[in-house]
C-alpha cells in the first residue's frame, strides 16, 4: 500500500509503483489531499484502518516522499499486526534544506529538528529508498543505517510522456537551442548556465532558454539583465505533459551544475527526461551520474561549477552532433 500525499504524477512515484508491481506485489494508494498535520494524519488513519479491514493480503505499507512527519503513524500502523514499513526518503530534508538551499544556518535550532526527523524517519522503517549509490553512502553515514536497510532505486523518467519524436518548433527559430528545466536552487548552479551563455554572447546563432521558477529565480534573472544576456529566455513553469515538446525542440539539455555536497550525490529527473528523448545532455561530472549514464555517450560531461567549461562543452557538443 502507497501512503501520504505524493504527487502520484511524478516519475518518482510511477516507477515506484512499476517497480513493485514487476516484483509481484499488488498495490493498493492510501492517499490525502487534506491540509495540515492533524487532518492528514487522521484522514490517513481512517482510510488505511477502512483498506486494511477489506484485505486480508496487506503486508507492506510504503510511505511516499514526503512522508516524514507520517512515519511514527505509519510505524504505529504496522506494529499489530506486523508488516513491512518501507519509506521513500528520496532525499535528506536537512540536507536539502540547511545543507544546500541554505534555508537556516546549522546554528539554528530548527536544523538540529530537520536532522532528527531524518534520523527518526529513517530509523522507523524497516526499509529505505534512495535513488543512487552515492545518495545511500551519505544516508548510511549520516543517519547510522546498515546497509542491508537501504535499496536504491533510481529516478527514472515516465515513458509514456518521455520518448524520442520530432522537433515541435517551441523554441527560438533559425538557432541552436539549449535547454534548462528545473527549479531555481543552488543544486541547479543557474549562474554557471548564465555565465556560459555569457562566454557564448558572440555565438549569434545560439540561444539559451530556461524552464521553471523557485528560490533563486529573481536573482538569476537579475544577473542575467546586468550582463545585458539577450541570448537568454526566461520561461515560468510549464506542466509535465508540455515538458516532451520542449524537449524534443532543443538542440541540447542541461543538467545540473552547482557545487553543494548534494549536487555530487544525485541524478536528477531532467537528465533521464532528456536522454528518454534521445536529446544530448550536459551536465557536470559527479559521483552520481555514472552509475546510469556513460560520458559521451548518453550525457556529456563538464566541470562542476564551471561556466567556463560548460561553454567550451556546448560548443564541442555541438561540432560533434551536427
Amino acid at each position: 500500500m502507497t501512503f501520504g500525499f505524493p504527487d502520484t504524477n511524478s516519475p518518482r512515484y510511477r516507477n515506484l509503483v512499476k517497480t513493485y508491481e514487476s516484483e509481484g506485489w499488488n498495490i493498493q494508494e492510501c492517499h490525502t489531499t487534506k491540509k495540515g498535520f492533524l487532518r492528514k494524519n487522521y484522514d490517513l488513519y481512517q482510510q488505511y484502518k477502512n483498506l486494511s479491514a477489506l484485505s486480508s493480503q496487506l503486508s507492506a505499507l510504503l510511505v511516499n516522499f514526503p512522508g516524514y512527519y507520517l512515519m511514527p503513524l505509519a510505524w504505529w500502523l504496522t506494529r499489530r499486526p506486523r508488516k513491512m514499513l518501507i519509506f521513500d526518503a528520496f532525499i535528506s530534508i536537512s540536507d536539502t534544506l540547511v545543507s544546500d538551499r541554505k534555508k537556516v544556518s546549522w546554528l539554528h535550532p530548527i536544523a538540529w529538528l530537520y536532522y532528527l526527523a531524518d534520523v527518526i524517519s529513517c530509523h522507523l522503517a524497516d526499509e529505505v529508498l534512495i535513488d543512487t549509490q552515492a545518495h545511500k553512502q551519505f544516508f548510511m553515514k549520516q543517519f547510522f543505517l546498515k546497509d542491508d536497510r537501504v535499496r536504491v532505486l533510481y529516478v527514472g523518467t515516465r515513458d509514456d510522456l518521455f520518448f524520442p519524436g520530432k522537433s515541435e518548433h517551441l523554441l527560438a527559430d533559425n538557432k541552436y537551442n539549449i535547454l534548462f528545466i528545473g527549479s531555481y536552487i543552488p543544486l541547479q548552479g543557474i549562474e554557471y548556465i548564465l555565465g556560459a551563455a555569457d562566454k557564448l554572447r558572440e555565438k549569434n546563432d545560439m540561444h539559451f532558454t530556461l524552464i521553471g521558477g523557485g528560490q533563486t529565480y529573481t536573482q538569476m534573472t537579475e544577473r542575467a539583465k546586468k550582463l545585458d544576456l539577450q541570448n537568454v529566455t526566461f520561461l515560468p513553469f510549464q506542466p509535465i505533459e508540455q515538458l516532451p515538446r520542449y524537449l524534443r525542440s532543443c538542440d541540447v539539455a542541461l543538467g545540473i551544475f552547482g557545487t553543494s555536497d548534494k549536487a555530487d550525490r544525485v541524478i536528477p529527473h531532467k537528465v533521464y527526461d532528456a536522454v528518454a528523448c534521445g536529446v544530448p545532455v550536459i551536465t557536470a561530472r559527479n559521483r552520481a551520474i555514472e552509475e546510469k549514464f556513460r560520458d559521451g555517450k548518453e550525457v556529456f560531461l563538464c566541470k562542476t561549477g564551471d561556466a567556463d567549461s560548460l561553454a567550451q562543452t556546448i560548443l564541442n557538443v555541438r561540432k560533434r552532433t551536427r
